[in-house]
């Protein structure tokens, strides 16, 4: 059976598209079966030391959650030293942090991840402009 080369196209485009969509946005991974999966939102200006505000939905309900920006591969924990971020009976949470500091920050686009103490894990991209 000979094959016509566009329904090979086809086939490369639909699952590179099925790729593309998998992995692009924020993700999370389920800790149990049936469960939502982790997410995050971010907004703010990008601006070192500015406003950053952070959403979550999908933790597991009272869990509490640790922001750490990886900056080509160094953490930094995202937050003001002491201040719990602990999700709602929801599984959701909002928290207001600052992007890094001028003279911490790397102007890129860097993953900002979410890790609960009950095993919830959410990333999304967070772009930092120039200081």
């Amino acid at each position: 059976m000979k094959r016509r080369p566009q329904a090979a196209v086809g086939i490369i485009l639909g699952l590179s598209l099925t790729l593309f969509l998998v992995f692009s946005g924020c993700a999370g991974r389920d800790i149990k079966a049936g469960a939502a999966t982790p997410a995050l939102t971010v907004s703010g200006s990008g601006v070192p030391g500015k406003v950053m505000d952070v959403s979550g939905t999908g933790f597991v309900p009272d869990e509490v959650i640790e922001l750490v920006l990886n900056m080509e591969d160094v953490p930094i924990i995202v937050g003001k030293k002491g201040k719990v971020i602990k999700a709602g009976p929801d599984g959701a949470f909002k928290a207001k942090t600052n992007y890094p500091h001028k003279y911490v920050a790397i102007a890129g686009l860097w993953d900002l991840e979410a890790t609960g103490d009950k095993g919830s894990f959410a990333v999304c991209k967070v772009k930092l402009q120039k200081p």
